[in-house]
């Protein structure tokens, strides 16, 4: 038989494994957990002992079965796999068959190395029928569970309380949450509906409890936020989850977790399905186990280990340290749990351990070592990481800026020291950001902008949101549904019509409508529709001569879209980019090209897969990509699902989120930014729990419900008990389990990089004093970081290596870097930005100005110029016109002094605070409405309220009226940086109100008010039924200028109240349980007002008017 160390010396002879290794690779127990560490060489361990049991004629390569999560690992498997069998056939050491004695060396005997989803999705295929499964299933996207749910829930008659509190958006998150629970935990319907109702009618009994909280006021209140709890919303949606579960039947699709539930039914229900498949798999490999969910785990335990089967070996590898993807149903607890059902079967499991670390130096796993020390594995030795013989001594660096700013900018100027050493060695280096949240990722990318660092952000920017994209996708979505005023506009302000222009075309739109609707009794201004009036322009002076040749070459193009909407979608997309002109604009640009291509691709793939599909389901369908597809994240951009094709690219600095970067590294530096309290750091305020929160699936029906913190009403039988049970899950219990979660990602984070990590925070955040994480204050306790000094980032501007030219298809190239200037003192390393620095230019991928050079009405150079040598007509010409000029001049003026009617039957909100705080002006404005450039307030805001509407995973809405009515600016912005922009939303998710769940975002509203008609759109309104300090609902108005004084605030109190009525007669709910607020996303202030009743504000209104 041939000896360990021959087959070794064939497989890898330049790094014969550790000792540890070498038990793992030779043992032959029936269940093995192996507890590989980050880096350990798990891979190439796995693949060895492979090797040395087919060299030792134990098993046959078409015996051994090796089960991963995503196909890149699946891939990498396989090929090591591969490349030792070949090399042991290489050496002559392969065993000979006993049929004829020749060396095994079948194409057709190889290793089956598959993803668990791809393992079950075969059973299920094969035998799904025997338990009422589709073998011809099409497997649907995320975003396509979207659009079904959201389908039914169109169809769906909602119980009336339930629909006049929860948006459909709400109603179709919840119920796509339960339907999930329910598949991954193998319930049915009825057991969660019984749940709900006992849950309920405990809360109903412990209410009626009259005791009070003595001496403990913070489990009183925590008991008063879920005291009502009813579990409504929830029962509403179990019949949706039904119709839901039936509408995937009757069509024929499924997903991931249907497959498995059916492959785990099927093996229970046929023992002898399960025994067949462990008979064919004699070797087992189990990789990264400790992401599996209990359904997995008991799936693949009645599949690999069937009773009564001895002779085999399963082994599970994981590592409880880097199990981060808990949220998504995975269980901590995985590797003790294999340990227990696989050793029950087969005989006992024998533990082994991957301790040394081939990835990272000396002090990098000191520090990976420090974060690891707060966890503890249930049930499974955990050793520390060592070094690796030859290990080099590795550097541990932190970032301790006073601003968040000036922490990224730090990070940048190592970023570009570190890539100029490597470049000076002949190479180029491998270098990665790694992101707890994907907010981190902007302010790190415009950060290396500056610097002229190419970079890339890995997962961050989706194909269907890059410039390039979202025009076609407005041309393709205004041919297919005229209605999408908003999907024109990014079209109209492409070709550079100004807001003039915009509101003249608005106001055709309404006197079409009128014409339309005149004998219908429709409201002639809900059936305006900007498409019909661009296609039928009037005569006439009604826009500038530049404005009506664009507005006639936008509607040119959208007739040539609408008269080929019926070609295959692929050659549609590429008939669109050439009316478009993209192919032009693509030319110098190889990332645009590469995106074009991908979409004309991603058109053709959904084709194929959705037959008789055609523009309209396309257009829908990548709706719901860009709002539920864009990342797969939970908690505010934190969590993300694994991302299969991510590779390192040398010379290119790599953005991208901690869960991303799973099973990679890279050689020269790995910074982790926001390592302060609050942000990359264990979470122990704000959380939310399944008793507070719909859209989380209850603890108690989860398989590994014994694994998780507890708490249930119904186990209760008086409220103080009960109440002293939930402050402590809430405060304690739940804290602490995704404390765990947060420091488990940290140490994967940790556990990248080989030379260098880079530990980055800052000191003050919002004008307040910001501590270090616990994460980086347990490096800082366990290990000698090294903390950069004054200038250690990177010296001088002056001293730092100039950047070479930029690449324009190099991912965030930019020209010129930062330059010294006086000052306060800042961050290690770091440069302020010149106050005259502009913004960088927006992509025009047609060539034309995004905003009309002449919207002043100033002449040009070249006018002026032309003027003075005669080219542009006589002097007496340009008296003429002067004298005309004069002329129109005086007529306006006396037109101002005769009375003012206002024409338009309605108000907006904005212009009722207009009117209110200066009537001269804003009547002014309706006789001249003067058009405005937008300001970089206006812009501000107008991000600022797009990304608090991403925070809620909402679209941010266009209100046509606010852009196009005469006080289009926001009546209370002042100019501010990027820093501040970001602080306020920093401000914002640190609110009270970010951990709300909103009822509606952005919805506008119309309601009649003394005879008149007031139309706003209120930014976020949230059921506060269980803050003790508000009202049932609350409007809240989120503001980025400053607060107004004494006499501005009565004006404001008019906005707020006019905001409460229309909620409140929209909806059906009584004005008294309707609060108005504004918060200042400044200091985080909140000014209640508004509490005007309906007389009150007719009166105030009416005396505005006079």
């Amino acid at each position: 038989m041939t000896s360990y160390e021959a087959i070794m010396r064939a497989v890898n002879p330049a790094f014969p494994p550790t000792g540890e290794q070498r038990l793992v690779i030779e043992s032959d127990a029936p269940a093995i957990l192996v507890v590989a560490g980050a880096g350990s060489g798990k891979t190439a361990t796995m693949a060895n002992r492979i090797a040395y049991h087919v060299a030792r004629g134990a098993v046959r390569p078409d015996e051994v079965l090796g089960l991963t999560f995503t196909r890149k690992a699946a891939g990498e498997l396989a090929l090591r796999v591969e490349s030792s069998l070949a090399a042991v056939r290489r050496a002559g050491l392969m065993p000979a068959a006993p049929e004829d004695g020749r060396a095994r060396r079948s194409i057709l005997e190889r290793a089956t190395v598959s993803t668990y989803n791809a393992f079950a999705s075969d059973i299920a295929q094969a035998h799904g029928m025997l338990v009422g499964g589709d073998p011809s299933a099409r497997l649907i996207t995320e975003a396509e569970r979207w659009q079904v749910m959201s389908d039914v829930v169109a169809s769906f008659s909602v119980d009336p309380d339930v629909a006049g509190t929860a948006s459909p958006a709400r109603i179709v998150e919840v119920s796509l949450a339960l339907a999930a629970g329910l598949i991954d935990n193998g319930l049915p319907v009825d057991r969660a509906r019984d749940f709900f109702h006992r849950e309920a009618a405990a809360f109903r009994r412990l209410a009626a409890d009259r005791r009070r909280f003595s001496g403990m006021p913070e489990v009183s209140r925590d008991w008063s936020k879920i005291k009502d709890t009813s579990f409504s919303l929830q029962i509403a949606c179990l019949p949706i989850v039904e119709a839901y579960f039936e509408r995937k039947r009757s069509e024929g699709i499924v997903e991931f977790a249907d497959q498995v539930a059916t492959a785990a039914a099927l093996v229970r229900a046929h023992p002898a399905i399960g025994r067949d498949i462990a008979a064919r798999y004699r070797l087992v490999l189990l990789d990264e186990y400790q992401d599996t969910s209990v359904g997995q785990a008991e799936f693949l335990t009645s599949a690999l280990a069937p009773e009564g089967m001895p002779g085999r070996s399963v082994c599970a590898v994981g590592d409880p340290n880097q199990a981060i993807y808990g949220w998504r149903g995975a269980s901590s607890n995985a590797l003790a749990d294999f340990a227990r059902r696989f050793g029950a079967r087969l005989g006992g499991t024998t533990q082994l351990s991957l301790s040394t670390s081939f990835r990272s130096d000396r002090a990098i796993l000191d520090a990976a070592n420090a974060v690891a020390s707060g966890l503890k594995a249930e049930g499974v030795e955990v050793k520390r990481l060592t070094a690796r013989t030859g290990a080099g001594p590795g550097r541990v660096a932190e970032v301790r800026a006073e601003s968040r700013d000036d922490s990224y900018r730090a990070v940048a100027r190592r970023i570009r020291e570190v890539t100029s050493e490597a470049s000076a060695e002949g190479r180029q280096a491998e270098i990665a950001v790694l992101c707890r949240k994907r907010s981190y990722m902007d302010p790190m990318a415009e950060s290396l902008r500056e610097l002229g660092v190419p970079y890339e952000i890995v997962g961050g920017e989706s194909l269907v949101m890059r410039p390039e994209i979202l025009t076609v996708r407005a041309a393709l979505g205004v041919a297919v549904n005229p209605a999408r005023n908003d999907l024109l506009l990014r079209l109209l302000t492409l070709w550079g019509i100004g807001a003039s222009d915009l509101r003249a075309l608005h106001a055709w739109s309404v006197e079409l409508a009128r014409k339309q609707t005149e004998r219908t009794g429709l409201d002639p201004r809900s059936e305006a529709s900007l498409v019909e009036a661009l296609a039928d322009l009037p005569e006439g002076c009604r826009f500038t001569v530049p404005a009506r040749e664009r507005l006639t070459a936008v509607a040119a193009i959208l007739e040539r879209l609408r008269s080929c909407v019926h070609l295959p979608l692929d050659e549609l997309i590429a008939h669109c980019v050439s009316i478009l002109g993209l192919e032009v604009a693509s030319a110098g640009s190889q990332r645009v090209k590469t995106s074009i291509d991908s979409f004309i691709a991603l058109g053709r793939d959904y084709q194929d897969q959705h037959p008789g599909s055609g523009l309209a389901e396309f257009a829908a369908w990548l709706d719901m990509v860009d709002r539920h597809e864009h990342g797969g994240e939970g908690e505010s951009g934190v969590d993300e699902l694994p991302v299969d094709d991510v590779d390192v690219h040398p010379g290119v600095v790599q953005i991208m989120t901690v869960h991303a970067a799973k099973g990679l590294e890279w050689r020269d530096l790995v910074a982790v930014p926001e390592l302060v309290e609050g942000q990359f750091a264990p979470r122990e305020s704000g959380l939310s729990s399944w008793v507070s929160d719909a859209g989380i699936f209850p603890f108690p029906l989860r398989r590994d419900a014994a694994h998780l913190p507890a708490f249930r009403a119904a186990d209760h039988e008086g409220k103080i008990e009960a109440g002293q049970a939930y402050h402590r899950f809430l405060r304690e219990d739940l804290p602490e389990h995704e404390s765990r979660e947060a420091r488990r990602l940290a140490y994967v984070a940790f556990t990248r990089p080989t030379e260098e990590l880079l530990l980055a925070g800052y000191s003050r955040l919002n004008g307040r004093d910001v501590a270090r994480s616990a994460f980086l204050e347990d490096v800082r306790r366990r290990t000698a970081a090294d903390v950069l000094q004054e200038g250690a980032a990177s010296g001088s501007p002056e001293e730092s290596p100039a950047p070479g030219p930029p690449d324009p298809a190099a991912p965030g190239s930019a020209e010129g870097g930062s330059s010294p200037s006086s000052g306060p003192s800042l961050a290690p390393g770091c440069t302020p930005r010149g106050r005259d620095e502009q913004p960088g230019a927006v992509p025009d991928y047609s060539g034309r100005p995004l905003w009309p050079t002449d919207v002043l009405r100033v002449p040009s150079a070249a006018r002026l110029a032309e003027g003075r040598d005669g080219r542009a007509g006589t002097r007496a010409e340009s008296r003429a016109d002067r004298a005309h000029a004069v002329r129109m001049l005086i007529a306006e003026k006396v037109e101002g002094a005769r009375e003012h009617t206002r024409r338009r039957p309605y108000m907006t909100a904005t212009e009722v605070v207009h009117m209110a705080e200066d009537p001269e002006g804003f009547l002014a404005q309706q006789r001249r409405p003067i058009p405005r450039r937008p300001s970089r307030a206006a812009r501000t805001g107008t991000e600022l309220h797009a990304r608090i509407a991403e925070f809620y995973e909402r679209p941010a809405t266009l209100d046509v009226d606010a852009v196009l009515s005469a006080a289009e600016q926001p009546v209370d912005q002042d100019a501010v940086t990027r820093e501040e922009e970001r602080r306020m939303l920093g401000v914002f998710e640190a609110s009270r109100w970010a951990a709300l769940s909103p009822l509606a975002i952005e919805e506008g509203l119309a309601v009649v008010v003394g005879g008149r008609i007031v139309r706003c759109t209120v930014d976020a309104v949230f059921d506060t039924s269980a803050q003790p300090d508000l009202p049932d609902v609350t409007i809240v108005d989120w503001k980025t200028g400053r607060r107004p004084d004494a006499a501005g605030l009565a004006s404001r109190e008019l906005q707020l109240a006019i905001y409460r009525i229309a909620w409140a007669k929209a909806h059906g709910t009584p004005l008294q349980s309707v609060g108005a607020c504004f918060v200042y996303l400044r200091d985080g202030g909140t000014l209640m007002a508004g509490d005007l009743d309906e007389q009150q504000i007719a009166a105030r209104m009416d005396e505005l008017s006079r």
